[in-house]
This record gives structure tokens, sequence and C-alpha cells, in this order.
């Protein structure tokens, strides 16, 4: 029987985040990126959302390897979770092994884990698949895309990237040494997706470094705070340089920040001039001060929304400050953002985003840069990855526009297997890819049924019965109803009087032992009827 390839994507497939694929061949298993996806807003009290591993862990004894593209959280981020499962080797550029390193240590999982660091010049081999790098522009250092040499043909991942000639840091997507690396062809291309509806080529880094420098020149009687990505690193690097050139040091406030910033530093990444990093309490006139933070996509609890509340213990913000927000609004971000805004501007910040000055561009090419990489590798197969499903969908429709035939192009689901011997490409059986939600120290155990109550609790609060009941489960008494998230007014008041009675009158019709199903649903059922909403409803029975 002839042995096959098949990839297989466990998540960044209809989303923006959770980046995981596998590709098998025979009973060897590579997994290239483990990333994390942040939560929406319906997803009450979710701290994150994972791959689900199942099919990773259930086959560990196939799997040769792990092979990152970049150190973004939505390519790292779940290695931590799955290494509590399954213990192997992790390849990936320094910067990206360093910020690995990190996350299993702090995920007390480091022991799972041989780590080893590559660069573009390397060829590895696991198992059947034979590994190349080729560098590419991407938002953060260290970043790579990657030639996968099978048995039956060449597949390339593109990971994140854009053609930009004029990157911060000076890294370009090397496509000369990608058509090098694949002299023979190219079997199946894995792109990268996520800017696919947006037409001509990503804006180049350099129009960043301008800009700020533009506005790092008009703010001089005040401070300057800074709030972008912890990992955008060749960006933290141009604003050290800014900072220097304008006379300012530079103070650091967010734990990602400063831990990213030391790692880079100690690895050569970020090149600090001496004494230009100071404490947060340092001594230094507003006018020579540049405070960089965390923050930009307004978390609760980061640096900058610390700031808009007034709950930073160090930092208050005051008229004749420069607030920049240098950072995209992740998609489902925009109303946290919005209020973080209003908040910096009430308190008499001159406050500049991404709809006042050009103070962030993507860190992912698009419409043109991907007809450029498709014209590079010109692969048989393409199979669209890393974005939502119109992204997928229009990807596949550029590379039909350029002749690429329709039933070469593979729109897949996270958990499809798509199968090939080299000569033709199908779809096997697939795998179970869902998501998996991390709340606090729960991993997993937060259901579809614990969500729809938080989202009931979040639009109608809840309701408490407590129900005397004697030794043989009978009412014993009278029964009390506590209610949160109900209006305290005289109507709440009278409605929780008529429930009371409802229940004694049910419990006393149908003289039968106390149930506490029956009282849940002979309340929902009430409260739906008089008010047409329907809160959690929460009974008790108390023994007297």
């Amino acid at each position: 029987m002839t042995k096959k390839l098949r990839i297989i994507p466990l998540g960044g497939l209809g989303e923006i985040g959770k980046n995981m694929t596998v590709l098998e061949y025979g009973r060897n298993m590579i997994v290239v990126d483990c990333g994390v996806m942040f939560p929406e807003n319906d997803l009450y009290g979710i701290d994150l959302v994972l791959p689900q591993f199942d099919y990773v862990v259930q086959n560990q004894d196939q799997l040769r390897g792990i092979v990152l593209t970049h150190g973004h959280m939505d390519h790292i981020g779940s290695l931590p979770y799955l290494l509590r499962q399954v213990k192997t080797s992790i390849y990936g550029t320094s910067l990206t092994i360093g910020m690995v390193k990190r996350q299993l240590e702090e995920g007390q999982v480091a022991q799972q884990a041989r780590l080893h660091v590559v660069d573009e010049t390397q060829k590895f081999q696991l198992g059947p698949f034979k590994i190349s790098l080729f560098p590419v522009a991407h938002s953060i250092p260290g970043s790579v895309g990657l030639v996968i040499d099978t048995p039956v043909g060449a597949v390339v991942h593109t990971g994140d990237y854009k053609l930009d000639e004029t990157p911060a840091g000076g890294r370009t997507t090397d496509l000369q040494r990608l058509r090098g690396l694949t002299p023979n062809g190219v079997l199946a291309l894995l792109a990268d997706s996520t800017n696919a509806d947006k037409p001509g080529r990503t804006p180049t880094e350099k129009l960043v470094s301008d800009e700020l420098d533009r506005l790092f020149a008009e703010a001089r009687g005040g401070r300057i705070i800074i709030a972008t990505f912890s990992s955008l690193l060749a960006r933290l690097q141009e604003i050290m340089n800014l900072a220097k050139k304008h006379g300012r040091k530079v103070a650091l406030t967010g734990r990602s920040l400063e831990e990213n910033v030391a790692l880079a530093r100690e690895l050569g990444y970020l090149k600090i001039p001496d004494r230009l990093l100071v404490d947060i309490d340092a001594n230094v006139p507003d006018k020579q001060l540049l405070i960089l933070s965390t923050g930009s996509q307004g978390e609760p609890r980061s640096a900058l929304n610390r700031m808009a509340q007034g709950e930073h213990r160090q930092i208050q913000v005051k008229r004749g400050d420069t607030i920049i927000i240098s950072g995209g609004t992740i998609p489902g971000n925009e109303e946290e953002v919005g209020r973080m805004l209003n908040k910096l501007f009430e308190r008499g910040a001159n406050v500049i985003y991404g709809k006042l000055a050009t103070v962030h561009v993507s860190g992912h090419g698009s419409r043109d840069e991907m007809q450029a990489m498709l014209n590079a590798v010109q692969p048989r197969y393409l199979i669209p990855v890393h974005g939502e499903t119109r992204h997928l969908h229009l990807h596949a429709r550029l590379a039909e526009s350029a002749g690429m035939p329709a039933k070469n192009v593979f729109i897949l689901n996270n958990g499809s297997a798509w199968a090939t011997d080299g000569e033709s490409a199908w779809l096997d059986e697939p795998v179970v890819a869902g998501d998996v939600w991390v709340d606090g120290h729960l991993v997993g155990e937060i259901g579809v049924m614990v969500l729809e109550d938080r989202q009931r609790l979040s639009q109608d609060g809840f309701i408490v019965a407590l129900i005397p009941v004697n030794a043989k489960n009978r009412l014993a008494g009278e029964p009390e109803l506590i209610s949160r998230g109900f209006p305290t007014s005289n109507g709440s008041r009278d409605l929780l009087e008529a429930a009371r009675k409802e229940i004694k009158q049910d419990l006393n019709r149908r003289n039968k032992h106390v149930v506490q199903e029956s009282i849940r649903d002979m309340l929902q059922n009430f409260f739906y009827r008089e008010t047409q909403s329907r809160p959690v409803v929460l009974p008790s029975l108390i023994r007297v």
C-alpha cells in the first residue's frame, strides 16, 4: 500500500489564532506551531482558547517534534498545555525558543521538552521530514517560513509574513532562498490568509517610524506614552532609537513588556544605548520621558488601561501627555479599546491612534503580496491557512483568478485531513478538533452549558430559592427567594412574593417529596411567563 502524506490543521482555520498544523507520513508526525486564541466577548470568564490536542496526545509515540515559525502567542501559547500530556523536541529560532523556554518554566513543564535553536542556514531531519527555514518579514524578529521535504514532495508553510522592502530590523522575506530550497517544485503551499480582503500591499514599517518621528518632534512639553504589543520587538527598537534621537529616557511598565525587552536584549535582538532605560519611578522631567506600556487592546489589567482608570500606582495621566496606541485592534476588542480611549481623552491627554495617524501597520501581507508568494512558489496545491472563513475563500479565489485549477485549491476546516500520494490529493476521514477553554486553572472543564448559564447570568441575573424541608423531604416552612441582577423596585419584590406563593401552592397541590429539578423547572417557567426573561434559578433544600 502506497504511503500518503496527511496535513491536518487542528487550529487557525476559520479563525484568527490558535494556529496548529499536523503533518503525518506513515507512523511519523510533526507539528507546526501550537498557539492560543484570545476569547471574544461571548466567552464569559474564559481566559484562553486552545486547540484540541487529542489527536496528537493519542499518537504521541509517532510525534517527532514541533517546529515553530515565530514567537507570537497565537503560535506558541498552547505549548505549556500540550506539554502537560506530551514529551517532545521543539525547534525554532533563538528568540522564539527563548520565549518558549520562559513560558514552559512558568507552566512548570520545562522538563517535558528538549529545546533546539536553529537558524535559516540549517536543515534538520525529523523522521521522514527534512526541514529548511527561510527568513520572513513579520512584526517579531526571528520569524521564518518552512520548506518541509517529504517522501511525496515539498510542502511550503509561509508562517506569518509580508513582503516589506524596508522593514523594522531590516529583515525581508527571502523569496530567492525559498526558490533555491525547492528546485524540484512545490507539492503544496500552506499560506497565510489574514489580509486576503485587503487590496494592494501592506504599508512598510518605515511609514510608522517616520510618523513616530514626527509625533515625537511635536510632543515637546510633556511625556510620551506609547502602548504596543510586547512582542513587536522590531518596533520597540525603532522607538528606542527615536527616544535617543529626541533626548528622552525610556521607562517600561507591564510585565510581559519588561520580560520581552530583557530577553531580546540578552539575545541581541534589541540594542539599547547605555543609560537610555530608567526605572518607572525615576525623577525625569516630563519633556524628557517616554513610557513604553502594554495595553494596546484595552485589556482590563494592562498598564495603559489602569492609567485610563486612574488605578496605575506610578503613572497618572494628565494634560500635556501624548499617548500613542501603536498596535492594531484585534477583532473583538473594539469595545474595550474604545472605552479606554474615551477615558484617556477625559483625563486631558492628546491620544493618537490608528484613525488619526499611521502609528501601526500590519505584519501580514495583503493581496498583492499573497499573489507574489503564489508566483514565487508555484505550488501544485494551495491550502489557505491562518484566517477567518472569508479570508480563506478570498485567498482561494485569488489563486484561481491567477490560473490555478479550482480542484487544486482546498479550503479546509480545523480537523480536516488533506491527503496526497504526490500524484493526486483528496480529503481523508477528519479528526476531532474543537476548542478547549481555559478558565483560571480549569482547562477543558468549562462546557457549553456553563457558558450558556454565564450568558443568562449576564443578561437576566439569578434567583436562589431556599426551600425548608423535613426529614421526609417535604415542605416544612416558608420558602425564601433571593435575587441578584433583578431590579430592586417594588415590582420585583412583588414578583418574588408571587413566586414564593407559586412554590407553596405547587408543592401542596402535588403533596410529594421536594425535588430540586422540579422546583427549578417550575420557577424558570414562572419567571419567563411573568417577565419574558430567563434568570438562572438555583434551588437549595434546607433541612429543618
